[in-house]
């Protein structure tokens, strides 16, 4: 494979190229399908815990009380006294990816995240979550590419999966009645991989390539509260992730089978993941109607990195959720339904030809409660979003995601009475 060095593809060969096959492509192991995730460390995750997701992923204010919210550390001080919280979710999603004259349908879906937390005293509130931070599924179908010094080329097909897992521990305090603060330290690993499968002639060569990536993101956050309005304001340091590559290139040719190169624990070039400022306010009337607004912002001209297609620059996203239930407390059980709906906005930090992949997203969710005198809460939401545009860089994503969450919510800690 030595002898065969690839020129780099032009960025409208590969966006083209996702489209050489119409059928449906199923990948059990990843959370998506999308083109996109071919780029940096692959797309951020759709899925998300508890109710978020069915509100535009917005909430760096909002309260937690019976679903867990991770947008801020500082929240998981708002935790009722003695109470333990418990989520865990799955995540399906299927694209719809054209470039104006084709078409292509892909599917994805599988666990989504398990979380947990709890507060003892009413002092602090303590959180473990387990989820994708990124989600890696393309497919390059049919790419051509020329050998250099020749006049030669040869016909490739290249799978790519995989992503970022993140371990992630929140500590969240009260230092005054309405100022809550908290931090979070989140492990990020894992792995991308990268099937190539080239066709000459009689023979065939197949190239996996897998990179690994680690290391650790700390983060403070903030919430003021006053009335029925918080405040909430998050701040994530830049990480740099060490990475390394394992790469095995075997040869088949008629009846023989050839290890043409095995090569492990190569050094590649570490990831740096920017630093992000979140903003966020919430409102809350009549106890029955919940508005959440969201910024944030990624400071990627920072990071100073590029991908061999584009260039990354600072992202802003921006989210919108409302939820309104008729009452809580209610016998009846339809009074006491959680209804949702949000908006989000991601300007991308990919930037092509001096223009971004942005995405815009609308969601709907509701909220069942399981049983009366508990607050156990079964979380469903429907996501219906669009990445690109066939104008700009020639391919657009109309994407559909499902989310569930099984929320689960305990008293716990409360010592036993002994007559």
């Amino acid at each position: 494979m030595h002898s065969m060095k690839m020129k780099t593809i032009n960025a409208t060969v590969i966006l083209i190229a996702t489209l050489g096959f119409t059928n449906i492509h199923s990948q059990a192991n990843n959370l998506t399908g999308s083109p996109y995730s071919l780029f940096g460390l692959g797309i951020e995750t759709n899925s998300n815990v508890g109710k978020n997701s069915g509100l535009g992923k917005s909430g760096v204010a909002s309260d937690i009380y019976s679903n867990i919210n991770i947008h801020n550390p500082a929240l998981f001080a708002t935790i009722p006294k003695k109470r333990f919280l418990f989520d865990v979710g799955f995540s399906a999603e299927i694209d719809k990816v054209s470039n104006g004259k084709d078409n292509e349908n892909r599917g994805a879906g599988n666990f989504s995240n398990i979380a947990l937390a709890f507060n003892t005293n009413g002092k602090y509130g303590i959180g473990l979550t387990l989820m994708p931070a990124t989600d890696v599924g393309y497919a390059l179908i049919g790419v051509e590419t020329e050998v250099e010094g020749s006049e030669q080329s040869y016909i490739s097909n290249v799978i790519g999966s995989g992503g970022l897992n993140t371990v992630r521990l929140d500590y969240g305090t009260s230092i005054l009645d309405s100022l809550n603060v908290g931090f979070n330290i989140s492990y990020l690993f894992g792995k991308i991989d990268e099937n190539e499968t080239v066709r000459i002639n009689n023979s065939m060569l197949k190239i996996t390539k897998e990179n690994y990536y680690r290391g650790a993101q700390f983060g403070v956050g903030f919430q003021l509260k006053h009335n029925n309005y918080n405040w909430g304001l998050v701040v994530d340091a830049p990480v740099i992730l060490k990475a390394s590559k394992d790469t095995e290139i075997n040869k088949t040719s008629d009846s023989d089978y050839i290890i043409v190169e095995n090569e492990y624990n190569e050094s590649i070039d570490d990831f740096i993941l920017p630093l992000k400022v979140k903003l966020g306010v919430s409102a809350v009337y009549n106890k029955s109607l919940t508005l959440n607004l969201d910024y944030k912002r990624s400071f990627w001209d920072m990071t100073d990195q590029e991908d061999n297609i584009g260039r990354f620059s600072d992202q802003d996203v921006i989210a919108l959720g409302v939820e309104y239930t008729i009452d809580k407390y209610a016998f009846n059980y339809w009074k006491r339904i959680d209804f949702r709906a949000g908006y989000n906005y991601d300007s991308g930090y990919l930037r092509i030809n001096d223009k971004k992949i942005q995405a815009n997203s609308l969601s709907l969710g509701i909220g069942l409660p399981i049983g009366f005198k508990n607050n156990n809460t079964i979380n469903i939401s429907y996501t219906y979003g669009k990445w690109g545009s066939t104008e700009d860089i020639l391919i657009e994503q109309n994407f559909n995601s499902i989310n569930l969450n099984i929320s689960l919510s305990d008293i716990w800690f409360i010592k036993r009475k002994i007559d």
